[in-house]
């Protein structure tokens, strides 16, 4: 198999993986026209938030099952079919409950796509740049980040948001059908490439068959929890898990509503704000790799620790910015501390893990603090009813508070599976 057809099937998949960057990149600058046209609250525009994330946490860990047992290929197929079926129903709601429920189910449909994708690209650098794959696989979910403010002010101000659901998800259907009749070169990959026992072949066409496999799969979600039975490792997924979860609910938290608080409080025009919304991820995608190697270099707990300090004075130095330079470079340092953060948080849980629980304990890890941090857009969503909204994001900056108490208690507590 030539390097062009492997590059050729590399980049489809990074495609469909901007895709489900895309859905949860585009929401915050959507949720001013969203609130005006449900006439709903910030808890509720918050909530729509949050269940992309939910939906998007609850599958994470079963598609890792999934693609085990039926392969990379077919669960890509899988979730990024349910990702074109979701985009195209978010399109079509016409009230507040409806396009919660599509919302969810678009969370839910990159939760099964994702770790498929990921696993998927790995496979393909593995001979040769494993690393550099993956990085380059990554910065199409960076490139979403960036796009996605850009793209939703276009969209708003010429069309209207549900020509924007639609648009992403017939175009993604059109990649999805490419990578179908694409799909025979990337099984070849999958199962030349991995050192591991994919079905890649595996028939779900007879209902009777599909039951036993997903009884099966759960079995298997239910034996990952054996990793608990060791008290060291325990602790250590508990505080990691609360580490990387109560850092990012209050990333989640604050970025949700932040093009909202540059209209609402700050007075930027809709798409001005969207604008200044993605010096965010920017910032990020052009520090992740030096903020990776501060890492390796000092340590992954100081890094993580001065990030998560960082965080909390930036979040509040935000409501408190009073000329547009100020906000300019409080945005780009938040970018360069919170989207980095889980880099790091990852990195290290990955580095201690046993190898023998690797997969499962970080599987679980990922699932349990995706649960805790897409309650923050809500949950800030929420306060701001009653805080307003520079007190709600005041008051988010408490989960990364608690999580640097985290970080500094972590020796004294025994966390450490060494």
């Amino acid at each position: 198999m030539g390097t062009k057809i492997a590059a050729y099937i590399f980049s489809l998949n990074a495609l469909i993986f901007f895709f489900q960057a895309m859905s949860k990149s585009i929401y915050p600058p959507l949720l001013l026209p969203l609130r005006e046209a449900f006439l709903i609250d910030n808890a509720r525009a918050g909530f729509l938030v949050t269940l992309v994330f939910m939906g998007y946490a609850l599958a994470r860990f079963p598609s890792g099952v999934m693609a085990d047992k039926w392969g990379c290929s077919k669960t890509i197929l899988m979730g990024s079919i349910a990702m074109s079926i979701s985009f195209l129903a978010v399109a079509l709601a016409r009230g507040f409950y409806s396009m919660a429920l599509f919302t969810f189910m678009l969370g839910v449909s990159t939760g099964i796509y994702i770790t498929a994708g990921y696993t998927l690209a790995v496979i393909i650098g593995t001979k040769n740049r494993a690393a550099t794959a993956t990085a380059a696989f990554e910065s199409f979910g960076m490139l979403a980040g960036i796009i996605s403010p850009f793209v939703v002010t276009a969209f708003i101000l010429y069309l209207d948001w549900p020509w924007l659901f639609l648009t992403l998800g017939v175009v993604l259907l059109g990649v999805t059908l490419i990578f179908y009749r694409k799909r025979e070169y990337a099984i070849f990959l999958e199962q030349n490439n991995c050192h591991t026992s994919v079905k890649a072949e595996f028939a779900i066409n007879d209902p009777g068959e599909t039951a036993i496999t997903m009884g099966k799969l759960l079995q298997e979600m239910a034996g990952s929890l054996a990793i608990f039975r060791e008290p060291a490792l325990r602790r250590f997924i508990i505080w990691s898990t609360l580490v990387g979860g109560l850092g990012a609910v209050s990333w989640t938290g604050v970025s949700a509503f932040i093009p909202t608080f540059l209209v609402e409080e700050k007075g930027y025009s809709y798409d001005l704000a969207n604008s200044m919304f993605a010096i965010i991820a920017f910032a990020g995608l052009i520090t992740k790799v030096g903020v990776g190697l501060l890492a390796d270099r000092l340590g992954s707990r100081p890094v993580l620790f001065f990030n998560l300090l960082l965080a909390v004075l930036l979040i509040f130095a935000l409501t408190l910015a009073a000329t547009h330079w100020q906000l300019f470079i409080i945005l780009a340092l938040l970018g360069v501390t919170c989207l980095n953060t889980n880099t790091v948080i990852n990195a290290y849980v990955l580095r201690k893990m046993p190898q023998q629980y690797q997969g499962a304990g970080f599987g679980l890890f990922c699932t349990a603090y995706t649960i805790i941090y897409s309650y923050g857009p809500f949950l800030t969503g929420l306060f701001s009813i009653t805080l307003g909204l520079s007190g709600a994001i005041r008051l988010s900056a408490l989960g990364a508070a608690t999580a640097m108490l985290l970080v500094l208690l972590m020796g004294t507590a025994r966390f450490n599976v060494d």
